[in-house]
């Protein structure tokens, strides 16, 4: 297989703004164009010391307009000693301006979905990421009024206890082994694989990677990990999937997705009323479309709404969500 650069599912938009935004906050006095280049390590990673960083410095104008445009006010200022010199512009952002807006308030669907946003900022490489630029801020002699980032590093630990170890897995191109139950039959079976990446489907999330059973990709869904990931015994080449490879993957995973629908009709008022709010509005009969990856799943979320939500389609939906009623007063009868 043609190795794919590790890097390249990394470091993304949505990361670079986190580290350009965390050093911006920790540098109390500011930094200049050349010291965030230097120690944002999405930036970093490309800067050529005393070379042409001209593309580099247009992705970094482009960031600070991204910034901007998602409310975060990005100052920028020249020294009064350097006389009007463009190349010492400092820029800054000042935590006054940071804070939760007092008169903000976000409905229960709203806060489930930043709830699980701040799962995937937790749960990734952000903060060992932005702890690296602010060593390097620290050798630059530029230190912020703080010893650490927790200011604005996210405080909600994810649902999924093997998060961190796969994501630590795929960072270090480490083989892992775990207990994983098969949702058809039920069945335990000891599966192995090399992780390459970590991805979020219709809301669960899904390590995608070889595996050495199959002896192909093949993606796993963290809720149904057993036991504690291990990393594999014996020595072992990590087997690295290529571009093509990992895009097929994550290809067919959207487009399962895509492809499988089911109409629910909600109770209003209800639990999960407020749970769908966002997909209700505009809709008169109470109905909405939910895309999903695995119907077990659903089945499973949409028991536990008991009577406030209707499976309209598919029937397979309908019948798995009843069955789970039946085998519950079975149990207790």
């Amino acid at each position: 297989m043609t190795e794919l650069d590790p890097n390249e599912y990394k470091i993304g938009k949505p990361e670079r703004l986190f580290q350009l935004t965390a050093l911006l906050l920790y540098s109390t006095e500011g930094l200049t164009k050349a010291q965030i280049l230097k120690s944002v390590p999405a930036y970093a990673k490309e800067y050529v010391e005393g070379g042409d960083n001209a593309s580099l410095e247009r992705k970094f104008e482009r960031d600070k307009e991204s910034l901007r445009h998602n409310g975060i006010l990005l100052d920028s200022f020249i020294p009064a000693y350097e006389d009007e010199n463009n190349q010492a512009t400092v820029y800054v952002i000042k935590p006054e301006s940071f804070y939760w807006p007092k008169d903000l308030k976000l409905s229960a669907r709203q806060l489930a979905l930043l709830n699980l946003a701040a799962e995937a900022w937790a749960g990734g490489s952000l903060s060992g990421a932005a702890s690296k630029g602010v060593t390097k801020l620290r050798a630059l002699g530029v230190v912020g009024g703080n010893s650490d980032i927790i200011g604005i590093a996210p405080k909600i630990s994810s649902h999924e206890p093997n998060f961190r170890d796969i994501n630590n897995a795929i960072s270090d191109q480490r083989v892992i082994e775990f207990d994983y139950r098969i949702p058809k039959t039920g069945e335990i079976m000891r599966r192995t694989i090399h992780p390459w990446l970590l991805r979020q489907v219709a809301g669960q999330w899904l390590v995608v990677g070889y595996c050495e059973l199959r002896k192909e990709p093949r993606n796993f869904m963290l809720r149904r990990m057993l036991s504690k990931v291990a990393y594999a015994k014996g020595n072992r080449d990590f087997i690295q999937g290529s571009k093509a490879e990992v895009e097929a993957a994550v290809a067919a995973l959207e487009e399962l997705k895509q492809n499988q629908v089911a109409v629910l009709k909600i109770q209003p008022n209800s639990e999960a009323w407020f749970r769908f709010e966002a997909d209700l509005q505009g809709q008169s009969d109470n109905r909405i479309e939910v895309n999903f990856h695995d119907i077990y799943v659903l089945a499973e979320q949409l028991r536990e709404y008991a009577n406030q939500i209707q499976v309209i389609s598919p029937d397979a939906l309908a019948q798995l969500v009843k069955a789970g009623f039946e085998r519950v007063a079975n149990d207790h009868a």
